[in-house]
C-alpha cells in the first residue's frame, strides 16, 4: 500500500501505543498530540507502525524505544518533583515525548527487501522538523515544538527548558541501552 498523504489510510491507535497521553489534563492539547501522530501516519508509506524502524544507525523499532523514552522521563520528573521539589511540566513532557520521534514514519519508507530507506522527507529535513512543523499546525504550543526541534543529538541547539532536558538526556540513554554508547569523552592531560 502507498501513501501519498492524500489517501485514505487506517488510522493507528495512539492511546494504546501511548497511554501516557490520557495523562495529559489540557484536553486541547492532548487531542492535538493524537491528531499530530495521525496526520504523520497518513502521510508515511508504512503498513504497521510497529515496523517504522528507530533509525539508520539503529536497526530497533521505533515505538518501544518511544515508549521507553516517555516512561524514563516521566521517572526523571518523579525523582526531580520528590527529591529536589522541581516543578515539571507534564503536560509538556508527556507531549514532546509522545511527539518526538512521530515524524519518523515520513523520515523513512520501507523497502521491497524488507529493510528500509531514508525517505525523501528525511534526507530534506533535519529529524524532528516535521514532527514540528505538523504540531505548530495543530495548535501544539511553542514549549513543546520548541523540544522537538532540540531533542536529536544532531540538533544544532540544546533544549532550554528542563522538560527538553529531560526527554533530550532519556532518549540517549534509551540509545545507549537499545543500541550503543555513541557519545565518548577523552581526556588530555598537558604538563
Amino acid at each position: 500500500m502507498e501513501v501519498d498523504g492524500n489517501s485514505k489510510k487506517e488510522p493507528i491507535d495512539v492511546l494504546a501505543l501511548f497511554p501516557e497521553v490520557r495523562s495529559i489534563k489540557d484536553a486541547n492539547l492532548r487531542d492535538a498530540v493524537i491528531a499530530t501522530w495521525q496526520e504523520l501516519w497518513s502521510m508515511s508509506q508504512w503498513v504497521r507502525v510497529q515496523d517504522v524502524p528507530t533509525g539508520p544507525e539503529v536497526p530497533y523499532p521505533t515505538i518501544p524505544h518511544n515508549q521507553a523514552v516517555i516512561a524514563m522521563s516521566l521517572a526523571i520528573a518523579d525523582v526531580f518533583e520528590s527529591v529536589h521539589g522541581v516543578t515539571v511540566d507534564r503536560d509538556c513532557l508527556v507531549a514532546a515525548a509522545v511527539l518526538q520521534d512521530a515524524s519518523k514514519p515520513i523520515e523513512y519508507a520501507p523497502s521491497a527487501n524488507g529493510g528500509f530507506s531514508i525517505a525523501p522527507l528525511g534526507r530534506m529535513y533535519p529529524h524532528g522538523f516535521w514532527a514540528a512543523h505538523v504540531a505548530l499546525k495543530h495548535g501544539i504550543p511553542d514549549s513543546v515544538v520548541h523540544i522537538l526541534l532540540t531533542h536529536a543529538s544532531q540538533s544544532p541547539t540544546f533544549p532550554e527548558s528542563l522538560e527538553g532536558k529531560i526527554l533530550y538526556y532519556a532518549d540517549q540513554l534509551d540509545v545507549i541501552a537499545i543500541h550503543k554508547d555513541r557519545w565518548r569523552k577523552q581526556i588530555f592531560i598537558s604538563k
